[in-house]
């Protein structure tokens, strides 16, 4: 799907910390934390450290002082996206937020409370509807437009870049702000190991859970956008590890082989086929760039951060496949343009 977005904003909250500088420079710092089904295995897993700074002015906002850590993550990245926007702009902006399981563990914690106390907090109950952070998101930074949660796996990025470009067609908003996040909880720690995606975590490239938020502050791309989201594409569906592998080999068949790809998956399950069907393809140099871990929409939206930064005039166009670790894969075209390739306009036709 040909979708057109210029990227006018960005803002990423990570476990290397807050911003999108930290999010591409800086390496974090695993902590050890053990799985509820198994006390006595701890695993390394990255978190985002709520100390910062950052946050303090969300903390001691009124609307957000029972709400998730994820909300926090969200609200903080989108503000960064949102650097310099008008209230007059944020008030016909769209919000579209991409989840996975974050918002399912406060339902495990209310359960928790259940069983464990014969109540649980009623503060928790709110947190277990994925639209609560996209409500809190917009009530505080007074976005007014068509709001809307999407939950996959990674590819629910991809979904969500295709409905604001729809949105923006339909001209329902004047801009999208796009968000992904994911907040880490020990009963994933659980369902990783089950499916044995933890046991390589001794390996320099083993997987790593996490957490964190990023997102971009997109419109219509006109003349004058120089970075921005050309094409859209999901619907690569497996169920087997050889459909998975047939879907890897589809992904990329239809695209240009002299474009470069950006690589994502060398940590997680599907990194072997991320690496046959780009073996003979140009790679993004992003090979410097720290491990984040795996926070599935959240690991979407730092990809198209950092794959977003590797762009310039020796590199102007890029793949990103979005490897979904459970149900499908996504590919994103991204490009910058020079000034020289902007359409020239006569002075006749200028307004002023």
């Amino acid at each position: 799907m040909k979708i057109e977005l210029a990227v006018i904003g960005q803002g990423a909250v990570s476990p290397a910390g807050v911003g999108v500088d930290a999010l591409l420079h800086r390496e974090p710092a695993p902590a050890s934390v053990a799985a509820l089904g198994q006390p006595d295995q701890p695993w390394p897993v990255l978190r985002v450290d709520l100390k910062d700074p950052a946050f303090a002015r969300w903390q001691r906002e009124p609307r957000l002082r029972r709400a998730s850590s994820m909300t926090f993550f969200l609200v903080e990245a989108a503000e960064q996206a949102l650097a310099g926007v008008s209230p007059a702009d944020r008030a016909e902006t769209g919000l579209i937020v991409a989840f996975s399981a974050g918002c399912i563990t406060y339902s495990r914690r209310f359960f928790e409370g259940i069983v464990r106390q014969g109540m649980a907090s009623p503060a928790l109950f709110p947190e277990t509807v994925f639209n609560s952070p996209v409500s809190h998101v917009a009530s505080v930074l007074g976005l007014n437009g068509a709001a809307y949660a999407l939950v996959g796996d990674e590819t629910a990025w991809v979904a969500a870049l295709k409905t604001a470009s729809v949105w923006l067609q339909k001209e329902r908003v004047r801009q999208v702000l796009i968000l992904g996040a994911e907040e880490f909880d020990p009963i994933v720690l659980d369902a990783y190991r089950s499916v044995r995606w933890l046991r390589r975590q001794t390996s320099a490239n083993g997987f790593l859970a996490s957490e964190g938020a990023a997102g971009i502050l997109v419109r219509r791309a006109g003349p004058e956008d120089a970075t921005r989201i050309t094409t859209a594409r999901d619907g690569f569906i497996y169920r087997t590890k050889k459909e998975a592998a047939l879907a890897a080999e589809r992904l990329l068949s239809e695209s240009d082989p002299a474009k470069p790809c950006y690589q994502s998956a060398q940590h997680n399950w599907l990194g072997s086929l991320e690496k046959r069907v780009t073996e003979n393809r140009p790679l993004a140099p992003v090979d410097d760039r720290p491990y984040l871990g795996e926070a599935f929409t959240a690991s979407a939206a730092w990809h198209i951060l950092r794959a977003l930064s590797c762009l310039n005039d020796q590199v102007p166009r890029l793949l990103l496949p979005v490897w979904g670790l459970n149900h499908q894969l996504g590919l994103l075209e991204l490009e910058t343009r020079k000034k020289s390739e902007f359409p020239r306009q006569d002075a006749d036709d200028r307004l002023f």
